[in-house]
């Protein structure tokens, strides 16, 4: 078969070309997102599962070309009729009298089974429950076409299919996608070869691009000069900071940013496996054999197997509100890293022109769903999307359009983050805001944004505070706290609580990198812990705000980094960090990491290598790291005495004032005890806190029987409260490697580093209240070269209790005297 472009085949496309995706969902208004090959005016109705219409609402599609028109329309009223725990149906209307299940809507003959379950005639949902151990959430990053192996997204559809047939009031509630949902800076050749095609063919016009002198640069395996000298982009530093060849297909233009996300979300604008475009397609003047030949012939399967869940993946966002924040990907790798990125970068026409491309897209394709209300006219996404049309339409030439929107997307300059005080990225009046909040009957969610919030403290290449004091201010201090809420989660896109080993390995190579007068791009120094100002100043606003009752319980949802896992913080304070007042305050963390949905990695210092290793790779300290905090602001950070240190020197004991420097000045005390001194703290701490890294709950399960048949069987997936120990055995004795559920020490994995999603339950073991992470991977079958269905393999718990025994606090105050 034989690669055939769109424009010969838009004819025979359906209208809607992506979506339905449903967005926001809540007690009195509903969002769903759609891409349409027509302009028209979308009516959302919804109702109930008896069919009984509830409430609807409509809206015009924006036009972005000839054939792409996009629009996440809104049905909303003015009295909570959605009720809580129960599942409602939707159906959208195109004029013309064309629903979603006429023909040549959806597909060719009018089926609407693509997008449904078996029990409904139409996509369905379930508001969340009003007790919070009936909620049900799910949460994921990082989904890369071409990363390795199957794409865990589509484990959702598993997961919504299963409780349907069980048990519909388990069904999952919410999915959080916390960041990369595409990736445009490590993008296939084939894939962008695909792109420019259905950007050429969706809009009809081709965008200009500024300092691209030789459109031969543009072509797909060509663009790294472009990206890393014309454009300063940084996705193609390695980790010894010479340059690959990663951003050889950066996306550039609107068209390929919108296409990217139709291609991540539908299978509509994809070929055939069989009529992908072949190398002499992507390339026709290469040579006829070498290296590239292979890369690229990896790249497609890759590409093949992302195709083939598609459908299901379809089906899923069509039946899950669905909410996503941005992490760098989106954008371009190492977006804000530091002060230095930015004055590579947001000088250079070329840049500027890929952000303001990269954030328009995300906006109409992502922000439009999360915060629907900034859309409404007169807002400053109506705004935005009047002067993209408005682009569009002058094929990408209007002047003023182009500054609208790179004023609506809040794309600053150099000077203006110079001169700020605190240097930090700036934020201009008229702006879209793309953190958010979603409040539910017992929790609230904090969606942060760490990428245009950031404070730039010290030298240019120094660590960034992901937050800034303006940016803690914004998103968490002045969010009121919903009375009724037992836990705050907090979707953060890179883990708060991070691995200590790695962010061990971040500072080294920083350093080593300085040395040699080099910066460490490919290393991504930029975890909260790095910065600790920034870190303490966070979970200082988190426990302020439980007041008055004093005690707070924080799930803390994140991805980014290509692994799971779990970590427990218990944090106590009498002044906490950059407080006005001595206040009592208390709180509980449970850190939760699911990464990456498509990009594990083989390889040395890929995600298998933690995957099989844990926490720490090289067995030279504690198998499970802890760490033990106290900390005191010293403002000024002058030398501050907090104790006495002793050691036995010659016979004698010798005694040393212990003084720490610094604000905020912080002593763990793992690092500091050992066997040949004492420690005596005399200075009580203002705050004090412990986190204990934590393995997946070891499951008593019978080893499984060992046979080689290549034959599989359907293992249904335990629903939250089931009973897990004969399904998941069922599951384990059709694997070839089913050890690698466990840990190597058979004592639960610690990190799972191939592809998984997370989810997140609330229960009641042993008399304690905990949330639970449950991810859902993959293991082999026994035919070689498959792997099984995604099953819900490792399981952790973490306590919500303050105090819990098993975490006690007085191991950190030990040391304390009076």
């Amino acid at each position: 078969m034989t690669w055939t472009p769109l424009r010969k085949r838009i004819n025979q496309l359906p209208l809607v070309l992506a979506g339905p995706i449903l967005r926001r969902a809540d007690k009195n208004v509903v969002t769903v997102w759609v891409a349409l090959k027509e302009s028209r005016t979308v009516t959302l109705e919804i109702f109930d599962t008896n069919k009984r219409r509830l409430f609807s609402g409509s809206r015009q599609t924006t036009q972005f070309g000839t054939y792409l028109h996009i629009v996440a329309v809104t049905a909303k009223t003015s009295s909570n009729i959605l009720l809580h725990g129960e599942i409602y149906l939707y159906n959208l209307y195109f004029g013309h009298g064309e629903t979603l299940s006429q023909p040549g809507v959806l597909t060719p003959e009018g089926s609407i089974q693509d997008i449904t379950y078996p029990q409904y005639d139409l996509p369905s949902f379930a508001i969340v429950p009003s007790c919070l151990n009936d909620v049900r959430l799910i949460h994921g990053s990082c989904r890369k076409a071409h990363g390795e192996s199957l794409d865990a997204l589509v484990t959702v559809d598993k997961m919504i299919r299963e409780a349907l047939e069980q048990n519909p009031k388990k069904r999952p509630h919410q999915l959080f996608l916390t960041g990369d949902q595409i990736y445009v800076d490590d993008v296939a050749d084939a894939l962008l070869f695909m792109l420019m095609d259905a950007s050429q063919t969706l809009l009809g016009w081709s965008e200009t691009l500024p300092d691209v002198k030789n459109t031969e640069e543009l072509n797909p395996g060509k663009r790294n000069i472009l990206a890393t000298q014309t454009a300063g982009l940084t996705a193609s530093f390695t980790k010894i900071n010479t340059l690959c060849c990663l951003a050889k297909s950066h996306l550039f233009t609107l068209g390929e940013f919108l296409a990217m996300y139709l291609f991540a979300w539908s299978d509509v604008l994809w070929t055939k496996p069989e009529d992908f475009p072949t190398y002499e397609d992507v390339h026709p003047d290469a040579p006829r054999s070498g290296k590239d030949r292979s890369s690229f012939k990896e790249e497609i399967g890759y590409l093949q197997d992302f195709q083939t869940t598609l459908k299901d993946v379809r089906r899923a966002l069509a039946n899950i509100p669905t909410y996503m924040i941005f992490d760098d990907h989106e954008i371009t790798d190492d977006w804000f890293l530091n002060m230095a990125w930015c004055d590579r970068v947001l000088n250079k026409p070329l840049a500027r022109r890929v952000l303001q491309n990269s954030l328009l897209a995300y906006a109409v394709c992502q922000a439009w769903g999360n915060t629907p209300e900034q859309f409404e006219q007169g807002q400053p996404g109506d705004a935005l999307l009047k002067a993209a049309e408005g682009w569009s339409a002058s094929l990408g030439t209007n002047a003023q359009h182009e500054q609208e929107i790179a004023l609506r997307v809040g794309l600053p300059s150099v000077a203006d983050i110079r001169t700020s005080q605190p240097k930090q990225v700036t934020h201009t009046e008229g702006s879209l805001k793309w953190h958010y909040t979603v409040t539910g009957p017992e929790y609230e969610v904090l969606v942060l944004d760490t990428r245009t919030w950031r404070e730039f403290p010290g030298k240019d290449f120094d660590f960034p505070a992901l937050l800034s004091a303006e940016g803690c201010d914004e998103q968490i201090s002045k969010v009121v706290r919903p009375e009724n809420a037992r836990v705050t989660l907090v979707i953060a896109p890179s883990p708060v609580i991070g691995l200590p080993f790695l962010e061990a390995v971040q500072k080294t190579a920083k350093s080593v990198a300085e040395t040699l007068g080099a910066a460490a791009w490919g290393f991504d120094p930029e975890a909260w812990g790095l910065e600790e100002t920034a870190f303490e100043r966070l979970f200082a606003r988190l426990a302020l705000r439980a007041l008055p009752a004093g005690q707070s319980r924080v799930i803390i949802l994140s991805g980014d980094v290509h692994y799971s896992f779990a970590a427990r913080l218990q944090y106590s304070a009498i002044c906490p960090f950059q407080s006005s007042k001595n206040v009592k305050t208390e709180l509980v963390v449970a850190q939760f990491t699911s990464s990456s949905l498509k990009n594990e990695a083989k390889g040395l210092g890929g995600s298998h290598s933690l995957h099989t290793k844990g926490f720490v790779p090289f067995r030279i300290i504690k198998y499970i790291p802890t760490v033990e905090v106290l900390g005191w602001e010293n403002k000024g950070g002058k030398e501050l005495e907090i104790g006495v240190s002793y050691t036995f020197v010659d016979n004698t004991v010798q005694h040393l004032p212990w003084r720490l420097k610094g604000s905020p000045a912080k002593v763990d005390l793992v690092q500091e005890r050992d066997c040949f001194r004492a420690l005596q703290i005399t200075k009580k701490p203002e705050w004090w806190y412990r986190i204990d890294f934590l393995s997946a709950k070891a499951e008593e399960i019978n080893k499984p029987r060992s046979y080689h048949s290549e034959q599989s069987y359907f293992v249904k997936a335990p629903l939250p409260g089931q009973d897990r120990k004969q399904p998941l055995e069922q599951y384990l004795s059709m694997a070839r490697n089913h050890r690698d559920y466990l840990g190597k020490k058979g004592k639960g994995k610690e990190v799972v580093g191939l592809n998984n999603i997370g989810e997140i339950t609330f229960e009641f073991v042993d008399g304690k209240e905990i949330a639970v992470q449950t991810l859902w991977w993959r293991l082999e079958s026994w035919e070689k070269g498959k792997l099984l269905e995604p099953f819900p393999l490792t399981r952790c718990e973490v306590s919500l209790v303050f105090d819990d025994p098993d975490y006690a606090m007085d191991e950190v105050l030990k040391e304390i005297k009076p």
